[in-house]
């Protein structure tokens, strides 16, 4: 039943994305103008030594396009689950949501696939491009260990997500975890330049964030051929940060749904 919920969830959001024929088209293009923006700024790189880029493989413009397209990816699982709440609060379907036979947990979980898998397409979409018409340097990549790096980083976003639909269903507006923690995460985690070019004390606040690891993980696996022994740290603070923050995101979902039916906002559970 679950994985019915969620196929049919995930098709409702694939025929309401696809009825706005130009969105794809101008995510595309958005996309690739980003692409064509860093690829000229690396252009002032050519021919110059770059010392804090060399642990990354010496390339700018592959350094800042993973930064770009997994920040991104990460950051969809971080807003999917609040703005999946908002939205079905804007279209007028939370409360016929809410008094079907299945969980408000399987409610939103199912009605965040799209924005994860879509994603997914887009990241996939930076690293093709990149490849086929940037000459994007991309080594010989294990899988096993890009999975794994993935599934690490996604735990603690996904967690962070879960704290954010929590001030949602609580305060019933818009939450602050969101925009301040992605827009913090992208500038401290070294998503458009090398964490090494902080001052001291942003470095500090930068090892408090899991895109800091997730990123420079990311990046071994991608551009340097990093062996598991090379990136095991960053998964090992990765696996900290999961085994955290997602009971606190259980706890705090719970909490926040007891909230919402002691002040009776919500119609069902």
């Amino acid at each position: 039943m679950l994985f019915q919920k969620i196929w049919v969830f995930l098709k409702r959001d694939f025929l309401t994305a696809s009825s706005y024929k130009f969105a794809f088209f101008w995510d595309a293009a958005g996309i690739i103008g980003v692409m064509l923006t860093f690829f000229f700024i690396s252009e002032l790189f050519q021919n110059t030594q770059a010392p804090l880029l060399e642990p990354y493989g010496g390339n700018y413009f592959s350094f800042v396009i993973i930064g770009v397209a997994f920040s991104t990816y990460l950051g969809s699982a971080l807003g999917s689950f609040g703005g999946q709440i908002g939205m079905e609060q804007g279209i007028g379907t939370m409360e016929a949501l809410l008094m079907t036979p299945t969980k408000i947990s399987t409610l939103f979980l199912a009605g965040s696939v799209w924005n994860i898998l879509f994603t997914s397409i887009r990241v996939a979409f930076y690293l093709l491009v990149g490849i086929f018409f940037f000459h994007m340097e991309v080594k010989g990549v294990n899988f096993l260990a890009l999975t794994t790096t993935l599934v690490l980083s996604l735990i603690p976003f996904i967690s962070l997500g879960i704290i954010s639909a929590s001030f949602i269903l609580v305060f019933k507006r818009g939450e602050p975890i969101s925009f301040l923690f992605h827009g913090a995460s992208k500038l401290l985690a070294g998503a458009f330049f090398p964490v090494a070019v902080l001052p001291l004390w942003f470095k500090k606040l930068s090892m408090f964030i899991p895109l800091t690891y997730s990123l420079k993980a990311l990046r071994g696996v991608l551009l340097t051929q990093s062996t598991w022994q090379d990136i095991g740290p960053d998964l090992f603070i990765l696996l900290l940060f999961s085994l955290c923050l997602f009971p606190l995101s259980v706890a705090s979902f719970k909490y926040g749904l007891k909230v919402a039916k002691r002040q009776a906002s919500l119609v069902h559970y």
